[in-house]
């Protein structure tokens, strides 16, 4: 009888035992159930010259310590258990800088022989570069291997690094990655005997076992824990021009809950049950949505509205700007739009029905450090979009950027004189989605090489090239007509397109039912290029990676902050870019110190056919006559638009257009200088009055005088009348 009770005494110890290595209390807990915020006023006195900080931020230890939560935006959000913390990943983290006597425990002061680093995340987007979760390693370039961190790759796997007093950096990492938008159980354990494990979601996925002896931080002083952030700068993983891509912190994008450090090497068991009863209850992670924006739906007005667009709030957060810091052109019979956004750097969009971003690009320079654009320009310093006009016949919107590399330095800049390359582009856009693009380049060298136009789709994120754009990407033609659609499908279309020659037309066939057309005007391309270009058109045939995207595909531009000239995107986390073709045409104007070169663009839900017409009325555009009245009249390609010069002011206008199939009519407008503020009684074609819808106008001031802009909606190859009466 003595013997069973000894027995059954033996089996609840060993019981108890079991029990209370699974209960192992956490030597450092992080539960982010809550953030503290606290705000005081700087004393910041003339003459000093440090950053001041008015706002500080903290999270809280389950022991009651506070440690820096850093940071333009950081978040309490529903989390696994209670709370947790959202990371903006770009500036949020948070750092641990403690003192410890000679007293405190030894596990507390990292002398430890095992341990287990565990956390929940859910990320938004992976790293650039390796970041961490939780970090107490000494960084290489300090000259000694100590300590441990548990992190991310760029592709979100995660990696166990510790250092050893033989002097070596020992890694294990998973080939699992972490799914994003979702919850995810990491751990990281190490012991002597098991030696380097890694577990998602409580199974493992990798180990490790070495020879030598795992060395912890000698000195707590010199090297302060890091949770959500690198600890040394580097470039980003993907990188394709170093010289244009300055190193960076890495920041995670996502949230963090129930962060724990433990003095032991919890077995796979223990690590298994914990995530099995953490994950009962799982509830999808508060991320924001990532959509790029481009205004509300179209309230069925023709119009450009000064707005502040808002992408999420982790992005928007370090913007230093207020109200108006965009534009956004409205269309009252679609709902397409044209955007003058700061997150692509003001490079103006064409944004389909159903929120598909496409641009032309923009004028490019080169300097020893790279690509001078205003795609380096991250945070628009040099770039700004102003409203022209806005009237119901057209709206004129001017963008102005400088020709800058990352680091903000101009090509080709004057010594003497200290001003680079400059380029102010003026877009008139009418009512038909159609806008001619005036771009003046002002440089001390306006004949030196530059690039002028790129057609470019941009996709946010979870969107990658295919889809948004078909295989059978670009329908191209000359202005004759003759055509060809070429596939990427199988193959990238050659370089230069054999056919048709002299391309003037395109279309880019994105997957949406308002397509972006652009073209140019066969006579900037008889006779040759100037530059010594082939041809009028190039397929961009670089940088790709089929076995990735059968597009070539970045992720450097738009919305991404760090100086990074180029960097390959490898999945669809984040924004992103993709590119078809180069346009090549001569200039419209020169001078010593400016080129302007000009094209039409817009958007379409017809063929290439109609946008061979539009091009034909547009470059070659039937003859003006006024009758009896004496003015001058004349066509400006720059602004798709009779110019109508009065002497006096007149009662009315009669105005014939010569129209034939080779310079045919569509949607002509009108700039009829001096008219003053005189409202419109009617306008009539061929004798018929036109509805306000298909008949508008509106006026332009200037210093001198009070024009009259009118925008007619007809069609014709053949001669029409269009009469324009004011108001008694």
């Amino acid at each position: 009888m003595r013997t069973k009770s000894y027995a059954i005494a033996i089996a609840l110890f060993l019981i108890s035992l079991t029990y209370s290595w699974s209960q192992v209390n956490p030597i450092q807990h992080f539960d982010f159930d809550k953030i503290r915020v606290e705000r005081q006023k700087a004393n910041l006195e003339r003459g000093e010259t440090y950053v001041p900080k008015e706002v500080f931020a903290y999270v809280t230890e389950a022991s009651g310590k506070e440690h820096n939560l850093n940071g333009k935006y950081y978040k309490s959000v529903p989390g696994v258990k209670g709370n947790a913390v959202l990371l903006d990943g770009y500036t949020a983290y948070v750092n641990i800088e403690e003192e410890f006597d000679e007293e405190a425990d030894a596990a507390i002061r990292d002398e430890l022989t095992e341990f287990t680093v565990e956390s929940w995340v859910a990320l938004g987007a992976y790293p650039k570069n390796f970041c961490s979760i939780f970090n107490h390693r000494r960084p290489l370039s300090d000259g000694s291997t100590e300590g441990y961190s548990l992190e991310l790759d760029s592709w979100g796997r995660p990696v166990l690094k510790l250092g050893t007093y033989e002097g070596k950096m020992e890694t294990v990492m998973s080939d699992k990655q972490l799914e994003l938008n979702a919850w995810t159980h990491v751990a990281g354990t190490y012991s002597p005997a098991g030696g380097m494990t890694l577990y998602i979601n409580g199974e493992q996925v990798a180990n490790r076992k070495f020879e030598g002896t795992f060395s912890t931080i000698n000195y707590h002083g010199d090297v302060e824990k890091l949770i959500g952030r690198s600890r040394v700068a580097a470039r980003p993983t993907g990188t394709i021009r170093p010289e244009g891509t300055e190193k960076s912190l890495t920041y995670l994008d996502g949230i963090l809950d129930e962060l724990k450090l433990y003095d032991k090497s919890l077995d796979a068991k223990t690590i298994a049950t914990a995530y099995k009863k953490e994950s009962k209850s799982l509830s999808a992670p508060a991320l924001p949505k990532r959509k790029f924006p481009s205004g509300p739906q179209s309230p069925g007005v023709f119009r450009a509205v000064n707005t502040t667009l808002e992408y999420y709030p982790g992005w928007d957060a370090p913007w230093a700007v207020d109200k108006h810091a965009d534009v956004v052109v409205q269309f009252d019979e679609t709902d397409c739009k044209f955007v003058f956004w700061r997150g692509t750097g003001y490079i103006p969009s064409w944004v389909s029905e159903n929120g598909i971003f496409f641009n032309n690009g923009f004028n490019e320079g080169w300097n020893d450090h790279g690509s001078c654009e205003p795609m380096s320009d991250k945070k628009t310093k040099y770039s700004s979009v102003k409203i022209i006009e806005s009237t119901p016949a057209r709206v004129v919107v001017q963008w102005r950027y400088g020709l800058v590399d990352v680091v903000g330095n101009f090509a080709f800049e004057d010594p003497q004189t200290g001003w680079g390359d400059w380029t102010n582009e003026t877009y008139t856009i009418y009512p038909d989605m159609s806008a001619v693009r005036e771009d003046v380049l002002l440089s001390n060298a306006p004949n030196a090489a530059h690039e002028w136009q790129e057609s470019m789709v941009v996709m946010e994120p979870g969107q990658r090239p295919e889809s948004v754009l078909e295989f059978e990407a670009l329908t191209v033609s000359n202005i004759g007509g003759d055509s060809k659609t070429y596939s990427w499908e199988h193959q990238a279309p050659p370089l230069w397109p054999p056919y048709p020659q002299n391309i003037t037309n395109q279309i880019v066939n994105t997957k949406s039912k308002y397509k972006p057309f652009s073209s140019l005007r066969p006579q900037d391309i008889a006779g040759g290029i100037n530059g010594g270009q082939p041809a009028s058109m190039d397929v961009y045939a670089g940088e790709l990676r089929r076995n990735i995207s059968v597009f070539p595909w970045w992720n450097h531009w738009p919305v991404a902050t760090r100086p990074t000239d180029g960097r390959f995107a490898m999945v669809a986390d984040r924004g992103s870019h993709a590119s078809l073709s180069h346009y090549f045409w001569n200039a419209y104007k020169t001078t010593d110190r400016s080129m302007t070169k000009i094209m039409l663009c817009g958007m379409t839900d017809q063929n290439i056919e109609t946008v061979v017409k539009q091009n034909k009325s547009w470059s070659n555009p039937a003859a003006i006559s006024l009758g009896d009245n004496a003015s001058k009249a004349y066509y400006k390609p720059e602004e798709k638009a009779y110019t109508i010069a009065l002497d006096d002011q007149v009662p009315s206008l009669a105005i014939t257009l010569d129209a034939s199939k080779e310079s045919p009519v569509l949607n002509p407008a009108f700039v009829v200088e001096n008219w003053g503020q005189r409202n419109l009684s009617s306008i009539e074609v061929n004798g018929e009055a036109l509805n306000a819808k298909d008949g508008r106008y509106g006026f332009k001031n200037s210093l001198n005088s009070v024009d009259l802009i009118v925008w007619v909606k007809a069609e014709s190859d053949a001669p029409i009348t269009i009469d324009i009466a004011a108001q008694n």
